[in-house]
């Protein structure tokens, strides 16, 4: 098997933007794939773990800026939550990321992201706190704000070390799929990009929801209200840097 966390090439690291990223945790939802079908452009085909399902997630963290990765520079503090899925990548033929909505916290960031990648964010004021215990662990995680309507994100750490996850065969797939991948897909007006990223391979730690409110996704016809307090799996990584390629690459015209 070919992991996805590979070295990024040095040229690529030249022009890479760094990002510090804490407490990113994942939300996933096991679902129908004609769910999601809708929002995908026809270059993209899902990423499906069994024939019919393929996941969804929410993907929630506190980020700063630090310019370019070989130019120190001042770092700007935001969160952003993002729904994206899972699409195979027709250069690697890999899982990749597909974002769907992006949402973050600060008018700043919300400008630069726009302007330097073309991703439609939107600004949406939320705030992450957690709480940790003694020995590092996670004894709560609440995110609340409004994007779309009101959410609230309530959850704690049950396990330090992800052990299984149905229905991968084995847990650095499941890693692969859900957390590991090193390209992302979005749509810039009528243009599809294609992003690359590196990051050292993450080590998540295993939550279990307290209370999730998140209309958001009930309201895109992607998760229904009655599902959105039950998602299928919910992993914790408390940091990491991310080099973020620049500028993502057209890869065809929607």
């Amino acid at each position: 098997m070919v992991f996805y966390s590979m070295v990024m090439a040095f040229p690529k690291k030249i022009l890479s933007i760094e990002m510090l990223l804490r407490d990113m945790l994942y939300v996933s939802y096991l679902i129908p794939s004609d769910r999601i079908s809708r929002f995908l452009p026809s270059a993209l085909k899902p990423a499906m773990v069994d024939g019919q399902h393929l996941f969804v997630s929410l993907v929630i963290f506190r980020g700063k800026t630090s310019g370019a990765a070989t130019i120190p520079t001042p770092r700007i503090p935001f969160d952003q939550v993002n729904i994206r899925t899972y699409v195979i990548d027709p250069v690697t033929e890999k899982p990749s990321v597909y974002f769907i909505h992006c949402g973050i916290s600060g008018g700043l960031i919300t400008f630069f992201y726009r302007t330097l990648s073309g991703m439609p964010v939107e600004h949406t004021p939320f705030t992450i706190k957690p709480k940790k215990a003694k020995d590092g662990a996670y004894s709560h995680y609440d995110v609340s704000g409004r994007w779309h309507g009101i959410f609230t994100i309530e959850a704690e750490e049950v396990s330090s070390t992800l052990a299984a996850l149905s229905p991968f065969p084995n847990v650095r797939e499941a890693i692969d799929y859900l957390i590991d991948p090193l390209v992302g897909f979005y749509p810039d007006g009528r243009t599809l990009r294609r992003l690359e990223v590196y990051h050292d391979p993450l080590i998540p730690r295993v939550c279990k929801p307290v209370k999730i409110i998140f209309p958001y996704l009930s309201q895109l016809g992607i998760v229904p209200a009655d599902e959105v307090a039950l998602p299928h799996s919910m992993l914790l990584i408390p940091f990491t840097p991310f080099l973020i390629y620049l500028p993502a690459r057209t890869f065809a015209h929607l």
